[in-house]
């Protein structure tokens, strides 16, 4: 089993307390969400916040990396979770005030972006120093479990919270969520950085630069940083997209975006829990799953093209769902277990901004093509050109030992 990390003090400690605040941003979504819809009733205006949201993280995630290198990366938490608290605290404040226009919570949806954009490498450099460096893929698979899990009961969460007690009152729920892990990380002392010789301090473009010529001259870094981008540009091409599949492919209107939404999210926790349970990654090794997985993605969303059933539909997505996060998990472990500490918020900044992009670029490619060609025509070209593009980039790793 994989849940050795949970044996460290400070990382049982933080990864709990953690659950707390990523439960209460992924409600925090669908609340802000909901507040677009009710302010405007406008679609467009709904996602241009989910958009802005969105976008920070592409974009910002590797220049906060060059910020969790150089400083103290527990500090550099707490402050991202104490701004996020305070920033959810004032809107919600705003809310409760009945002082909320479009423009407010479109700036609120982008501020929490950068912050959000900010603690990714914070986070990712944080909790490797929890453990023992010989639980690293412990405590990357436990990570990816949380994240996971409450990617599946907070947006639920939030509704429910919507519902009961309305949305300003919501808000309030999740900025005191914040300060959960800020108490936590307050008191605990991450272990030291490794004892390499940390490189000599430059200016902030040569830094980030030189994080990111450590990652790629590293082979097995930059291919696996590779293959996340392709499994990330073919399995959110159409778990992004999920509307057109349920509603201009089925018909199945709200109702069956909500239960696709749920398969794909109960895939990707079935298999962080799968992952977590498994034994331990060994380091540098490219284990015959993750070569499979990178090939299974892109045939899924070709094999999409072929269905004309709503339950087999939602099979695949569910499996979809699965195998983008054990890969993406099992990829991230080896980064993790390959990278020295003074460059892991560079590399995971790099990581963050690959992944996502990419998966936000297959979107973007899967709505051109749907527009061009249709929705099943458009799954099989993307599905089998990445699939080859997949088994050439496998060929040649495996080519090169």
């Amino acid at each position: 089993m994989n849940l050795v990390a949970l044996k460290s003090p400070p990382f049982r400690s933080y990864i709990f307390a953690l659950h707390i605040a990523l439960n209460g941003f992924w409600a925090q979504r669908v609340i802000i969400g909901w507040l677009a819809w009710i302010l405007t009733g406008s679609p467009s205006f709904v996602g241009l916040v989910a958009f802005l949201n969105f976008v920070p993280t592409l974009f910002v995630s590797p220049l906060f990396g060059v910020i969790a290198d150089r400083i103290d990366v527990r500090i550099g938490s707490i402050i991202s979770y104490s701004c996020a608290g305070i920033v959810s605290a004032i809107f919600a404040w705003i809310c409760l005030a009945d002082a909320l226009t479009p423009l407010l919570l479109a700036g609120f949806s982008l501020l929490t972006g950068v912050i959000s954009s900010a603690n990714h490498p914070m986070r990712m450099s944080l909790t490797p120093r929890l453990a023992p460096p010989e639980h690293l893929s412990s405590v990357v698979a436990l990570t990816a479990l949380n994240f996971n899990l409450s990617r599946l009961i907070g947006p639920a969460g939030g509704g429910a919270l919507i519902h009961a007690i309305g949305a300003p009152q919501s808000l309030v729920l999740t900025a005191a969520g914040y300060g959960v892990p800020v108490l936590a990380l307050w008191f605990m002392r991450p272990r030291d950085r490794s004892r390499d010789a940390a490189p000599e301090p430059g200016s902030y473009v040569s830094e980030l630069l030189g994080g990111w010529r450590y990652a790629l001259h590293r082979r097995l870094v930059r291919t696996a940083v590779i293959f996340a981008g392709i499994g990330a540009l073919a399995g959110r091409s159409v778990l992004e997209t999920l509307p057109v599949l349920a509603n201009g492919v089925f018909e199945r209107g709200p109702a069956g975006l909500g239960l696709m939404t749920a398969a794909a999210g109960a895939g990707a926790a079935g298999a962080a829990i799968f992952k977590a349970m498994s034994r331990a990654q060994r380091p540098g090794v490219f284990q015959t799953h993750v070569l499979v997985m990178l090939l299974l993605v892109p045939l899924l969303v070709a094999g999409l093209s072929l269905v004309n059933s709503f339950p087999v539909a939602m099979g695949f997505v569910m499996m979809l769902g699965g195998c983008v996060t054990w890969l993406a998990i099992s990829l991230q472990a080896l980064v993790q277990m390959a990278i020295d500490d003074h460059f892991r918020g560079r590399v995971m900044g790099l990581w963050t901004t690959v992944s996502i992009g990419s998966g936000a670029l297959g979107a973007v490619i899967m709505g051109i093509l749907v527009d061009r060609i249709g929705v099943a025509p458009a799954q099989a070209v993307i599905g089998l050109g990445l699939a080859g593009l997949a088994a050439v980039m496998i060929r040649r790793f495996m080519s090169r030992g």
